[in-house]
């Protein structure tokens, strides 16, 4: 294996969130990996004006803009003087991101970024270096006032050539593009001019970029080591580091066939999490997604074949532009829902979908006569990281499904996934747990998984059955049971019968 095919680890989220001048998290893709790095400035002993989030203003921002066109657009830049006003920074990146989105060239972008300088005081002489990459590594750059990108390549690192132009909107001519190419292995690297001997300006006798220099065995491979080596090299902070690696190989679409069979479902989970995890997505997504897999897919092995028919469920997933993209496809006829439930069951169908619906940011359902297609996104990203943020650790194994009596009667403590194979036990445990109309309390705070079948369970009990559910926040089964009308049975403690 050679060293550009690590997994590549996010930096844990940071204590604090991103103040508002920053984006709250970066981009996921497939052939781009992005890291970032905000150290605030040490104080100098003056009192500045807080911004609208109860943040210190601050002049050093970054910004990471997908284009419609499928383009990134990488910038990073200084403000003047040493307390900007407040919400000048998110002004600055507001102007900048809709010069992106609504002019045809990065050249007409940079016009109208000047205009907004030359008529805003507080943007006034602001500096700016804006890199626009492409889906095949072409580069198109440019920057006022600031330093140069660097380019991470077998000679260490060297800035992208072009040339410097004048702060924004105090009267010179705005930047000009040029262009260049990210070769795969390589990562380029912008940042703010505090790393640099003065605004926009290199030391006399030595080339542009040969001040911010990397020891020889820094991964250059690995986007947030980068930016955390860049940054320490200013010491009162007051840095923005923004580093994108392009990969030897990029992360390969998920596809995987599964049987119509509900133990085919957890060893599902498991894989979906092991390629999540092997791409860098976030631990929340980790989370959720292998959640929206296993439902569509449990909802095709219910909904799509009749019972003991033979069939295939297509599994895929992949990073785009938009987000993680899931797609659950089936060669069956799902049944209208007053078809398929009976009449002891008529509250079956639509649990799974709906679960999916609250974690997904969108889902289309696309019915035909050769099958189904479930098509869901999920928003995901990296955090911005700000100041010194550890790794997390490895990803604990989670635990086998397990209904264990407690020592007071009718407490039941549930681990593991709670999903369809496991529903039939459950349910034994619990009629036995209520059997004499006894109080019963059902603690999920150790559930990994609490799929639509242990939700459509709760809500198939007896309404005479007189339960406690137990899963506290932060648990994986409160925000599901929440979502779908059973947080009346919700207690954060349990309490012996």
């Amino acid at each position: 294996m050679n060293a550009d095919s690590r997994p590549e680890r996010d930096p844990a989220p940071p204590g604090d969130a991103p103040p508002a001048h920053l984006p709250a998290t970066l981009p996921l893709l497939a052939d781009l990996r992005l890291a970032a790095l905000w150290v605030p400035a040490a104080p100098l002993g003056l009192t500045a004006l807080p911004s609208a989030d109860g943040a210190a203003p601050a002049g050093d921002w970054l910004d990471v803009v997908p284009l419609p066109d499928g383009r990134l657009a990488l910038a990073v830049g200084d403000l003047v003087g040493p307390a900007p006003r407040p919400g000048a920074v998110t002004g600055l990146r507001t102007v900048l991101r809709q010069a992106l989105y609504t002019t045809p060239t990065l050249t007409e972008a940079l016009e109208q970024i000047d205009r907004a300088a030359g008529i805003d005081d507080a943007l006034h002489g602001a500096s700016l270096t804006v890199v626009v990459v492409g889906p095949d590594g072409e580069l198109e750059h440019a920057r006022g006032a600031h330093p140069p990108a660097l380019v991470s390549g077998p000679g260490g690192l060297a800035p992208l050539p072009g040339q410097a132009y004048g702060p924004l909107g105090v009267g010179a001519a705005p930047p000009v593009p040029a262009t260049a190419r990210l070769a795969r292995g390589e990562t380029i690297l912008l940042y703010s001019d505090d790393l640099v001997e003065g605004r926009g300006r290199t030391s006399t006798g030595r080339g542009p970029g040969q001040e911010v220099l990397l020891d020889p065995e820094a991964p250059v491979d690995d986007p947030a080591a980068v930016c955390a080596r860049l940054a320490a090299r200013a010491p009162r902070g007051g840095v923005a580091v923004l580093a994108a690696h392009r990969p030897l190989v990029p992360v390969e679409p998920f596809r995987l066939v599964l049987p119509v069979d509900p133990f085919a479902l957890s060893p599902l989970r498991e894989t979906v999490t092991r390629w999540l995890e092997a791409a860098g997505v976030a631990p929340r997504t980790v989370v959720a997604a292998p959640m929206v897999v296993s439902e569509l897919a449990a909802n095709a092995i219910e909904h799509a074949y009749p019972e003991g028919s033979d069939g295939e469920i297509r599994v895929g997933a992949e990073l785009t532009g938009a987000g993680l993209c899931i797609t659950v496809a089936d060669d069956g006829t799902w049944q209208p829902p007053e078809e398929d439930a009976d009449d002891d069951d008529d509250e079956e169908a639509g649990f799974g979908l709906a679960v999916v619906r609250d974690l997904c940011d969108a889902l289309v359902v696309e019915p035909g006569p050769a099958g189904t297609t479930v098509t869901a996104v999920l928003a995901v990203g990296r955090p911005v990281a700000v100041g010194d943020t550890p790794r997390p650790g490895p990803t604990a194994v989670p635990e086998m499904f397990a209904v264990q009596p407690g020592e007071a009667p009718g407490v039941l403590y549930v681990r593991g996934d709670v999903d369809l194979p496991a529903v039939a036990t459950l349910r034994a445990a619990l009629l036995d747990a209520a059997a004499d109309g006894e109080r019963c309390v059902l603690d999920l705070s150790a559930t990994t998984l609490f799929a639509s079948a242990g939700v459509r369970l709760l809500h198939q009990l007896d309404p005479g059955t007189d339960l406690c559910v137990v899963a506290p926040p932060g648990s994986v089964a409160r925000p599901v049971l929440e979502l779908t009308g059973l947080a009346h049975l919700l207690s954060d403690r349990a309490e012996s019968a």
